[in-house]
């Protein structure tokens, strides 16, 4: 046989074809696009002397800045980014720039605001900028799902957990960061900026729809004026565990329909004031316990509402008195907060019962202020003597559920429990005869142990008049449900469901 018949069938292009060269600017583009950082977009230089340059008119500059030595593969220095976005193409057009600092120090604020100005000028979409005050985490949940004896494994990301609040200097001497006026942005998140934080007083943000600050301190300028006057389409607004120079927070807004304030820090009898005809989703979490607010929307369809209720300095004008969602902390007279629905969709309970006897008949009598709703979720059952009884008290009372989910971790573990017979709890609400549950399909529980409390809540469930259609039993990473444990929970379920379900959930609280 000839040298070479076995290749008869194959066409070769000439040796001095390149076709990685012959591809187009729009293509190679792409390509590099899909690549985890701008880092290992230039380095797809080493692919052909074609390829050297393209990297400086993606539509997407990524950096991960890394201080530590040696470097991450697709971590860059400082200096790096500078030369990255000096090197970055005049006429091309920047969709997302992503910064994300991590380790070390954080960069000099010098370096930051040169950053934040080439955004100023460049950027027409999104800006994301991540200092080490709040380097983000990557979580994964892990899942193992039991469906009817079968074993399925399968990944889901999570969103990282937001840290506590980072405590900065409040002196004149603390390095101050400004905030450039962006026309062109469409999106700013701001994350763990360790300088002072100040904001434009003039100029507009034309096309900034949503704006998220997480954890700065202090934030300098008025943020309600850069909400109601410089932002005219702004639709979301976020801010996590950021306090504020200015005395209170007001804003008027005709195309907010997101706000998410926690832990926010305002000044002394600082007041927060919020008109926005299509605000649908409100958070209000820990901003000054008691401080008053006053929030003025026709559209409210989710409320979150970990903060004081009180009518007289807490009002929630023009909503209506049916919400889709509901999320409520008992405590300091949210009573008031409960009359305010008749009914909710989804409500969702955060509770920490107390231990007396007398406190606890209250705290009975209030859960019978809840408005009527389809799908109650229960967290922080602090005290397992007061579990059963509590949440036989919830289904007397909301017995037209479709769905009930209940997180079994303790809102306060150290809390100590009281003793059988202590007489707080009555005899007579154990009983189950009058609880009809005819309409309920899904029952999820968190935190899942397999203690004995745990059995007896089930035992408890399925002593009522129930069918369902699907349970799931959700356990903390650290504990594995035995075969033997399955089998019995499967046992008492059997006769009132029809898919039973274990998943091990791995994530921080």
């Amino acid at each position: 046989m000839a040298d070479g018949a076995g290749d008869a069938g194959l066409r070769r292009p000439p040796p001095e074809a390149d076709r990685i060269s012959a591809l187009p600017d729009e293509l190679i583009q792409s390509i590099l696009a899909w690549l985890p950082s701008t880092a290992a977009a230039a380095r797809t230089s080493a692919v052909s002397r074609r390829w050297r340059g393209v990297w400086t008119s993606v539509p997407e500059l990524s950096f991960q800045v890394d201080n530590q030595r040696p470097l991450r593969a697709d971590s860059s220095t400082a200096e790096a980014v500078d030369a990255a976005l000096d090197a970055y193409s005049d006429s091309a057009t920047l969709n997302r720039l992503t910064i994300d600092v991590v380790g070390g120090t954080s960069p000099p604020v010098s370096r930051v605001d040169a950053w934040l100005r080439f955004a100023s000028l460049r950027l027409a979409g999104e800006l994301h900028l991540s200092l080490p005050g709040c380097a983000p985490v990557a979580c994964r949940q892990t899942t193992a799902v039991v469906l009817m004896g079968q074993l399925v494994m399968h990944h889901q990301p999570m969103m990282p957990a937001i840290p506590a609040a980072m405590a900065f200097p409040m002196g004149s001497r603390m390095q101050q960061l400004d905030l450039p006026v962006c026309e062109r942005a469409t999106r700013i998140d701001l994350a763990g900026i360790n300088f002072a934080l100040r904001l434009p007083a003039a100029g507009t943000f034309a096309a900034l729809r949503v704006l998220r600050i997480n954890v700065a301190n202090p934030v300098r300028g008025d943020v309600g004026h850069l909400v109601s006057v410089q932002c005219p389409r702004l639709r979301e607004l976020e801010m996590c565990d950021v306090a504020t120079a200015a005395a209170g927070l007001s804003i008027t807004s005709a195309s907010l329909e997101r706000l998410v304030l926690r832990r926010v820090t305002l000044g002394i009898n600082g007041r927060i004031d919020v008109h926005a005809p299509g605000l649908y989703y409100l958070a209000l979490d820990n901003c000054g316990w008691s401080a008053p607010a006053t929030i003025t929307t026709a559209m409210l369809a989710e409320l979150i509402w970990n903060h004081a209720y009180n009518p007289s300095h807490h009002n929630l004008n023009g909503a209506d008195r049916q919400i889709y969602r509901l999320v409520a902390t008992y405590g300091s007279n949210v009573v008031a907060l409960f009359t305010r629905f008749d009914a909710v969709d989804e409500l969702c309970l955060r509770l920490s019962m107390p231990l007396k006897g007398e406190q606890y008949s209250k705290f009975l009598q209030d859960m019978d202020e809840l408005p009527k709703t389809k799908a109650l979720e229960v967290k922080g059952l602090s005290t397992k003597r007061h579990l059963e009884p509590t949440m036989l008290h919830l289904l007397r009372k909301h017995n037209r559920l479709t769905k009930i989910k209940v997180d079994l971790f303790p809102a306060n573990p150290k809390e100590i429990e009281c003793l059988h017979g202590c007489g707080c709890v009555p005899t007579e609400s154990w009983t189950t005869d009058d609880i009809n549950l005819d309409s309920l399909e899904e029952v999820e529980i968190s935190s899942f142990t397999g203690a004995p409390e745990d059995i007896n809540l089930l035992k408890l469930l399925f002593r009522c008049r129930i069918k369902i259609r699907r349970m799931a039993i959700h356990t903390p990473s650290n504990i594995s449900l035995s075969q033997d444990m399955q089998k019995c929970i499967w046992g008492l379920a059997r006769p009132h469901c029809i898919v039973l379900e274990f998943e091990t959930t791995q994530f921080s609280r």
